[in-house]
């Protein structure tokens, strides 16, 4: 009899631990241009949500096809809005895509403190010139358009150092692996890097605007983070995220 009492003690334990699911982080699959925002974003965010939240970092092309090869990603924040367009096409979203910010690009030095001339740069002296990969990274096609709108692509073709998103082109220029490169206005003017080198903003029609877009991901149903999900989107669109990716060098869209 106390045997048996026992077994039952047991199992009872046993199904009352598995019954409870337990808490599960939201998973946000975030572009490498907001390195420097999306903490400050999902610290405010979490004051009044509860969980945890996890950040997965890295350029929009790759975690797209993480996403396409069924990642268990929540949330997708672009850099652009092509690889969520892409995604939705191919049904694999909750929500159609919305655009939370415009990005801008700026050209940096942390070899030079001359300051940046477009207008007179000697680019006989650079010998490697740093963006992202143009194939998976938006800042790095937006990049390649800039060069041909200043007329120094050819010149610069041989030098250019790709790195496989922002962050990867950031350390580039920080580590003066590279004279010059061009990144995101939201990382220079953020807490670690905004007295690091010195930075000017291009011409805005020598790419096209930087409209980047957030999506909610079916597989958000499958991990039970559909109310989280939804919440977290509309966090974006307060007045209160809206002023930390200000203060980070974005714009925000005007409301319809």
């Amino acid at each position: 009899m106390k045997n048996l009492i026992v077994f039952i003690g047991f199992i009872w334990v046993f199904f009352s631990s598995c019954g409870e699911p337990k808490p599960t982080a939201l998973r946000l699959a975030v572009a490498s241009n907001l390195q420097y925002v999306i903490n400050p974003l999902v610290d405010s965010f979490k004051k009044t949500n509860q969980g945890e939240v996890e950040v997965i970092m890295g350029s929009s092309g790759k975690l797209t096809a993480q996403i396409i090869n069924s990642a268990p990603f929540d949330i997708f924040i672009s850099a652009d809005q092509k690889y969520p367009k892409e995604l939705a096409q191919k049904k694999l979203t909750l929500t159609a895509p919305e655009t939370y910010a415009r990005g801008e690009l700026v050209l940096w030095s942390l070899a030079t403190n001359d300051k940046l001339d477009l207008n007179i740069l000697d680019l006989s002296k650079i010998e490697h010139f740093a963006i992202p990969n143009p194939a998976i990274a938006p800042y790095g096609k937006a990049a390649v358009e800039a060069l041909k709108f200043y007329g120094w692509y050819d010149q610069l073709a041989d030098k250019l150092v790709m790195g496989e998103n922002i962050s990867q082109t950031n350390q580039f220029i920080i580590n003066k692996n590279a004279q010059l490169g061009m990144t995101a206005l939201s990382s220079v003017v953020s807490d670690p890097m905004k007295e690091q080198g010195i930075w000017t903003t291009l011409n805005p029609d020598s790419f096209a605007p930087m409209q980047q877009d957030i999506v909610i991901l079916n597989k958000v149903k499958e991990r039970g983070m559909e109310a989280k999900a939804n919440s977290f989107v509309d966090f974006l669109k307060t007045e209160k995220a809206q002023n930390i990716l200000r203060k980070h060098g974005y714009k925000i869209p005007e409301k319809k």
